[in-house]
């Protein structure tokens, strides 16, 4: 639910075609923002953006809970990785290894239309609902593309970016309708000031393994609210947002950045947490434990912890990838030389952790419970390709619509 304010001029507000927004003073510059229209129609259409994310995501299976550190290594399976952290198989991936440089272009390309539509239309015509799918999805794939940049990167809190050398989710890097904005703008100053529910914190890609998964479908009007619940059931049952522990209740640190969401800290996140808490992770909620939000990871949510090189018995090589497995039903493959293997033996760890999980939520008769069918993608070539251009409609608003690949 979008925050009001409770005054005789916003309750006028709410019955004109524009509503503001927020109950706290909005950050300066950022007021434009706060206006909405839950009445309107207008909607944005993301099938791009849905098609971009389902080529580049590897999607990963709730894993068992099981501290990836305290598992007894199996010859031939885990032996070694570069990624040592307790979190290292949960969450989706992104497969920055195997981006060619025209994919890259066309992730800056999106990323350039997306930040230019609130100048294009009147933004608040949109819906509360249209407005947060825009945010979310304007932060991630913003953050996929500077990421890309610079990768190969292990560690995405080590990231610098602009001409300050300023870390990734302080910089400056977007300019929405003339407002220079950082992704913390966006997350904390925007978002985090607009909306009262606790639900869109995992909406946020942070590009790191321990934060909120990044989707393989992009986030819509009509069904963000369904697509954040169903990261933060992810979130809470994995290790990264409720780890173990005998003693304490030890969370992410998403929710101490995020407490203005639980005013009695201790007692409404844990009513928070028990809302979507599954099985074990029920008995981690126990109310005689201290509340510590200390759990944290920054390694980069990638396959390959940010190599670039297969090592096999012909020594390193690099690694290549071809441009039809972007784009269809196919894992990406990878090659380089004969010796090469398809992935260095971190990423193959990876793949094996998938793979076995799986396996065991179908003998648990588990897997529609926790997999989303992909959007099908098309052939940029085929003469029935669509393509989504911008397009006026009756009020003059320019919205993305799906339009032939000819035009």
């Amino acid at each position: 639910m979008r925050r009001t304010l409770i005054s005789g001029l916003a309750l006028a507000l709410l019955t004109t075609p524009v509503a503001m927004a927020n109950d706290t003073a909005v950050p300066d510059g950022f007021e434009q923002f706060s206006a909405f229209n839950d009445e309107s129609g207008m909607r944005i259409d993301y099938g791009t953006l849905s098609e971009i994310l389902g080529g580049i995501v590897l999607n990963v299976p709730p894993m068992d809970r099981i501290p990836e550190r305290g598992r007894a290594i199996t010859t031939g399976t885990r032996l070694s990785s570069e990624n040592i952290s307790r979190y290292r198989y949960e969450g989706n991936r992104v497969i920055f290894h195997l981006l060619p440089e025209e994919y890259q272009i066309a992730i800056t390309q999106y990323r350039e239309e997306l930040e230019a539509i609130p100048s294009q239309i009147e933004f608040g015509n949109l819906s509360s609902d249209e407005q947060l799918a825009y945010w979310l999805n304007l932060h991630n794939i913003a953050v996929i593309e500077q990421i890309m940049q610079v990768y190969p990167v292990s560690d995405v809190e080590r990231i610098r970016v602009g001409e300050n050398r300023e870390r990734l989710h302080d910089a400056k890097i977007l300019t929405v309708a003339g407002v220079p904005l950082s992704l913390n703008d966006i997350r904390l100053r925007i978002v985090y000031e607009q909306w009262d529910q606790p639900e869109v914190m995992y909406g946020f890609f942070s590009g790191a393994i321990g934060g909120p998964e990044i989707r393989n479908t992009a986030y819509s009007g009509e069904t963000v609210w369904r697509q954040l619940n169903s990261n933060a059931r992810e979130f809470i049952n994995s290790l990264r947002g409720v780890d173990t522990h005998p003693r304490e209740l030890r969370v992410s640190t998403l929710y101490e950045e995020g407490a203005d969401f639980f005013p009695n800290f201790d007692a409404d996140l844990r009513a928070h947490l028990l809302e979507y808490a599954r099985g074990a992770t029920i008995s981690e909620i126990d109310e005689r434990r201290r509340v510590r939000p200390i759990v944290e990871e920054w390694g980069i949510a990638d396959m390959v912890n940010g190599s670039l090189r297969c090592r096999g018995a012909a020594g390193p090589s690099p690694m290549t990838v071809s441009n039809a497995d972007l784009f269809n039903d196919r894992q990406p493959s990878v090659s380089g030389s004969p010796a090469c293997g398809v992935l260095p033996s971190n990423g193959v760890m990876l793949m094996n952790a998938v793979v076995e999980r799986r396996i065991e939520l179908f003998r648990q008769g588990r897997y529609g419970e926790v997999y989303t069918i992909d959007i099908p993608t098309e052939d940029p070539d085929s003469p029935d390709y669509t393509a989504e251009i911008p397009e006026e409609d009756s009020n003059g608003s320019v919205l993305l619509r799906r339009g032939s690949g000819g035009q």
